[in-house]
């Protein structure tokens, strides 16, 4: 990997990528070169294949010790998340989908917010949707910002313990996860700075679970359904201790 950084600062942080692949041998390399390409040397690469069985292994030994191949059986994007989570050695993780990249400027545009504010825990940026031609040739669909851009992990850097705190994603669920772990991370009160550049190219394609309606508004309706859950837990919780408090005896 390159040796320079996106800043001057004495002390580097690591940073360890997570990438959660399943049968996505067709963009994986792209993935993955979006992160090598960031000019960052104190940064490691995990690739989690989720059980691929389409040829995605191959491609990635193509990287040789340039990245670290974690391999399982298909348990979905949470559990290949959250395996690359514990397998991380970094003080800041960062994600990218297999079928998306990090745009040029992603670790310079993110790191010093990190950086200059020791109490932020979550950095994050904006996104673009992308369309690529025949001829490869980038077309931007749209830019989001809002609701739906917090669901995309992939614009954003965190620091390592934000997920000892807010806990990992939601194995029980194959859609929403990242939506519902953004909701738990805003119920925690934990700072957060965003930024308006874009950080990250989401790719849009005919095979992209989110393309599908039913799955994206079946996720979020998982996702609040958790958090009314929640919610009704606290309230319970809260009730039965003042009704404790006030049990007296003659």
């Amino acid at each position: 990997m390159n040796d320079t950084t996106p800043c001057d600062n004495d002390s580097i942080p690591y940073i360890s990528v997570i990438i959660p692949v399943y049968n996505c041998a067709s963009y994986i390399k792209e993935a993955i070169d979006s992160v090598l390409r960031q000019q960052y040397s104190q940064l490691e690469i995990l690739v989690v294949d989720d059980g691929s069985t389409d040829g995605t292994l191959k491609v990635l030994k193509e990287y040789g010790d340039q990245i670290v191949i974690i391999e399982q059986e298909n348990k979905g994007p949470s559990s290949a998340r959250n395996a690359g989570i514990k397998r991380a050695k970094g003080e800041i993780i960062g994600f990218v989908d297999s079928d998306d990249m990090w745009t040029s400027n992603h670790l310079e545009v993110l790191l010093p917010l990190l950086q200059n504010d020791p109490a932020c825990m979550l950095a994050r940026g904006y996104v673009e949707f992308v369309r690529f031609r025949d001829n490869q040739s980038k077309e931007i669909v749209e830019r989001t910002e809002g609701l739906f851009m917090e669901a995309l992990v992939g614009a954003c850097l965190y620091r390592a313990d934000t997920f000892k705190v807010v806990g990992l994603f939601d194995e029980t669920m194959r859609s929403g996860e990242d939506f519902d772990w953004n909701i738990r991370f805003s119920e925690s009160g934990l700072p957060q700075t965003i930024i308006k550049d874009i950080v990250l190219s989401y790719r849009r394609h005919e095979n992209n679970m989110t393309n599908s309606k039913e799955c994206m508004a079946g996720g979020q309706f998982g996702a609040f359904r958790r958090k009314l859950e929640r919610a009704r837990s606290r309230v319970s919780s809260v009730s039965s201790s003042d009704t404790d408090k006030h049990v007296y005896t003659t």
